[in-house]
């Protein structure tokens, strides 16, 4: 073989590989994505029955806890493209859950000045708090009912320098709650506050909006399993009607229980 056909040989190889390399990635199965989701979070959270592609498709969420699973209503659907401008190259997500947020989680991942960035807009969702008993205890027990309203703020996330990470926080609103446990509906509103970082699992605190039984509390949500320590106190007029919510709550000292839930974060 003449150095002239060797040559073109080679090319060829290296053309079928490189089109191999760019096929595999523009039709890289939705599968990846479940496959990456069980890695980061250590088998607590999957997409079932994923469907398309890498780029754009759909899946069902599910989420493990303690001693249950919670699976969202509907499919979730995503896409991805490539962003690829003079100042910075990373991709475009856009998240889309249909059982919970009228519009979609929108954000990016982008290289630009010397770091890797996941920046996400500002983004409201809302689920139905009996959905939370497939996770087991103590949601079970409890027998939540009422809406929580989520506002998660804009979040510029530094990847790959967990050091310097900022912390993000998404506010909940636990609106109307009801407990199996008690036949006073509702027992109130509360506020609900996760603050985290890269390095840590989420931190929360709970405070009373209004309502007949006064929640003040702080703690994690990791995991699917709660963790909580703070008071919980009924109105005296309405203490027939919480006593054995107040019970299941925590150690009782007349009106109030000193709340404790779970282990300690």
């Amino acid at each position: 073989m003449t150095p002239a056909r060797r040559g073109h040989g080679w090319t060829a190889l290296v053309g079928l590989g490189l089109g191999g390399v760019i096929a595999t990635v523009v039709h890289a199965p939705a599968r990846w994505l479940d496959v990456a989701l069980q890695r980061a979070s250590a088998g607590q959270v999957r997409l079932l029955h994923p469907q398309g592609t890498l780029w754009q498709g759909s899946g069902t969420l599910w989420v493990r806890g303690d001693g249950g699973a919670l699976t969202l209503p509907e499919p979730l659907r995503w896409t991805l493209r490539p962003t690829l401008t003079d100042t910075a190259q990373g991709l475009t997500w856009t998240l889309h859950l249909p059982c919970c947020a009228p519009r979609p989680l929108q954000g990016f991942v982008v290289r630009t000045q010397g770091a890797v960035w996941l920046q996400t807009q500002a983004w409201q969702a809302a689920l139905a708090l009996d959905t939370l008993q497939a996770l087991g205890a103590p949601w079970n027990t409890l027998g939540l009912q009422g809406r929580a309203v989520l506002d998660l703020q804009a979040v510029r996330w530094p990847l790959g320098n967990t050091a310097s990470a900022p912390t993000w926080h998404l506010e909940v609103v636990a609106l109307d709650v009801a407990s199996a446990a008690s036949p006073l509906r509702p027992l109130g509103s509360y506020h609900i506050t996760f603050a985290g970082q890269a390095t840590q699992p989420p931190r929360m605190t709970v405070t009373t909006l209004h309502g007949d039984l006064r929640l003040q509390a702080e703690g994690a949500w990791a995991g699917g399993r709660l963790n909580l320590r703070g008071v919980a106190e009924a109105n005296p007029e309405r203490l027939d009607a919480l006593s054995n919510l107040l019970n299941l709550l925590g150690r009782r000292d007349g009106t109030r229980a000193h709340l404790s839930i779970g282990s300690p974060p």
